[in-house]
């Protein structure tokens, strides 16, 4: 059932005519070769799984239903609608995985940096699970979109978003991991992880973690590179940081051979909120070995809040285009004088 005429109707705060022109610019970014197969409708405040069908009339209410009328390789998208608030969070209560290549989200709300109000969350009456978010299959698009991985009670090892596919982009996002005490207080946690054949990913001015909650004495990551992968690229992205401790860490990668090729930064910024109360970090970057199997290269890049950019192994397998990662000579973010 194709659904991609927009007649005159409204979902949510939303206009057809509104919702027409955000699935064109979607279009517009794979520069006119991209056809979208059916557009499916999300309203998880006012939608429903009984009477929906995912028309924009008849939205369906989770994600779960959305989802589940999406053909893999079919280029189908999902337009979530928001509300402006959490109402229209669409609530998951177990580990959701994004197994069908060539399936698309969209967010449909006004395009903030952070916190988009266009959201997957978890239910705050469930027990916490990881990895919250899985995306396993290839060729999909996020855009404009919040992955919040919060739950009142965390738990340790709390993984928000695990890649472990390739060729995906996400755009405008905001992936969030270690949002409560338990999970910011473990040393297995991340925002995002990329496990065996999470390659060639492309991020586009996102957001990778938060600062509200304290990440305390234990080394857990904003990000996390693991199963050799090779040529994910960050471009124009922030990761937020707030600690208690100088042990947190922004990238690391885990493991002999745990990167190929390159992962590249390029124009991104990493902030530990230190003029907050955040504690000053040892180093941004940690390679668990010597021999990780590729390296990171950083251009154009900032760093707020941390003593030193990497430890011994990140360093010697970083390649910098930017000023030399000191206090003095830049890189690393200093108050002027």
């Amino acid at each position: 059932m194709q659904n991609n005429s927009l007649a005159n109707a409204t979902v949510g705060a939303f206009t057809t005519q509104t919702l027409a022109a955000i699935v064109a610019s979607f279009s517009a970014l794979s520069a006119g070769v991209f056809t979208p197969g059916n557009i499916f409708f999300l309203d998880p405040k006012n939608g429903s799984d009984t009477t929906g069908n995912g028309t924009v009339n008849a939205p369906m209410g989770t994600l779960k239903a959305a989802f589940a009328l999406a053909v893999a390789g079919n280029n189908d998208i999902i337009a979530l609608v928001g509300d402006g608030a959490t109402d229209a969070t669409a609530r998951v209560s177990a580990a959701f995985n994004w197994n069908k290549a060539a399936t698309h989200l969209i967010g449909m709300c006004p395009p903030t940096l952070y916190s988009q109000r266009a959201r997957i969350g978890a239910k705050t009456t469930d027990a916490a699970f990881t990895p919250f978010f899985t995306l396993s299959a290839a060729g999909c698009m996020f855009q404009n979109v919040e992955i919040y991985a919060g739950f009142t009670t965390g738990m340790a090892a709390a993984l928000a978003v695990v890649i472990s596919s390739a060729h995906n982009t996400f755009r405008n996002c905001h992936l969030v991991g270690m949002s409560d005490a338990a999970s910011a207080a473990d040393a297995g946690s991340r925002s995002l992880k990329f496990a065996a054949g999470g390659e060639e990913n492309y991020f586009i001015d996102c957001v990778i973690g938060d600062d509200t909650t304290a990440r305390g004495a234990v080394a857990n990551a904003s990000i996390e590179f693991a199963g050799g992968v090779a040529r994910n690229v960050f471009r124009g992205c922030r990761v937020p940081i707030f600690t208690s401790a100088a042990n947190p860490l922004g990238v690391l990668g885990t493991g002999a051979n745990c990167v190929d090729r390159d992962n590249t930064f390029e124009d991104c910024t990493f902030i530990n909120q230190i003029k907050s109360s955040s504690v000053q970090m040892t180093v941004m970057g940690s390679f668990t070995s010597a021999t990780p199997g590729g390296m990171i290269l950083f251009k154009n890049c900032s760093f707020i809040g941390m003593t030193k950019l990497g430890d011994t192994n990140f360093l010697a397998n970083s390649f910098l285009d930017m000023s030399a990662p000191s206090g003095s000579a830049g890189g690393l973010m200093v108050a002027p004088s």
